[in-house]
């Protein structure tokens, strides 16, 4: 694959067809990515990152049953929320399958027309100025190739994430050679694990189409393993904080930290902490 650097990352695309299984009750009512936090509802921040990162392109791909997060866009009033992304456009494309992260992106080949485009998990987030796809749009302008975001964790949590088998590395940089999904500690092949972000060639979706007959869900890591053996994929130990909001204990986290952060309430939120810990 050649360099493609002239083609800019303006398209991001966000697998939102889930259940949301995790934070049940609430997500019997609302899906996650319209969850309160703080004073805005999760797809904002989502906007926010892909925005400081100069993508003005956002697909949702949701299920049909979810028509909440569709409807609140096309209200007047999210224009509220929508000021802060000038020339952002939000569209949607919808299933009436849960069949995991690949099967979703899969869908957005059409509206991806050939052309290099990001894609986030909805539920990780990054503090308001910051950005992970920001990160990993430098990279892309600079190698010209595919890369995803790693951290480092603690071994003894490697059979929680997808986890990188790693080549070469400049700075904070590798080359991927491959991509185990939840490896036991004794036999990980690194402690960096995918942090759900990443940018990607239109090519990929040749790989999910090949994983579409394979029992169970379809998954993105899955297709990422096998498009590195036969192309450059990268991966970029990312210096962005991320928050994950896919379980009750990690949104009750981000609910304080981005609480912290919040110019309005960071004072109240300090002393409010500062009593509960008392």
């Amino acid at each position: 694959m050649g360099n493609s650097t002239e083609k800019s990352i303006d398209t991001l695309v966000i697998p939102a067809a889930g259940a949301g299984t995790r934070l049940r009750p609430i997500t019997y009512a609302t899906p996650k990515e319209m969850l309160r936090l703080v004073d805005k509802p999760i797809a904002y921040y989502l906007l926010a990152e892909a925005y400081q990162a100069g993508i003005k392109r956002v697909i949702f791909i949701t299920h049909k049953d979810n028509q909440s997060t569709k409807k609140f866009f096309s209200n007047p009033l999210a224009k509220n929320l929508l000021v802060d992304f000038p020339g952002l456009a939000v569209s949607f494309i919808e299933t009436g399958t849960r069949g995991g992260d690949g099967q979703a992106i899969l869908l957005a080949e059409k509206a991806i027309a050939g052309r290099p485009f990001a894609v986030t998990m909805g539920d990780l987030l990054t503090l308001p100025g910051t950005s992970i796809l920001a990160e990993l749009v430098e990279v892309y302008r600079e190698q010209g190739k595919s890369v995803i975001s790693v951290e480092n964790i603690p071994r003894k949590k490697t059979g929680q994430y997808g986890i990188i088998n790693p080549g070469k590395k400049r700075g904070n940089i590798y080359t991927v050679r491959g991509i185990i999904e939840k490896p036991p500690p004794p036999e990980s092949p690194s402690t960096l694990a995918m942090t759900g972000k990443y940018i990607l060639f239109p090519e990929i979706f040749s790989y999910l189409r090949k994983l579409v007959d394979s029992q169970g869900e379809l998954k993105l890591a899955h297709a990422l393993n096998d498009y590195a053996k036969e192309h450059t994929l990268l991966a970029c130990v990312t210096q962005t904080l991320h928050y994950d909001t896919g379980t009750k204990p990690d949104l009750l986290k981000a609910e304080i930290a981005f609480s912290l952060a919040h110019p309005e309430l960071k004072k109240a939120a300090h002393s409010i902490v500062r009593d509960a810990l008392k």
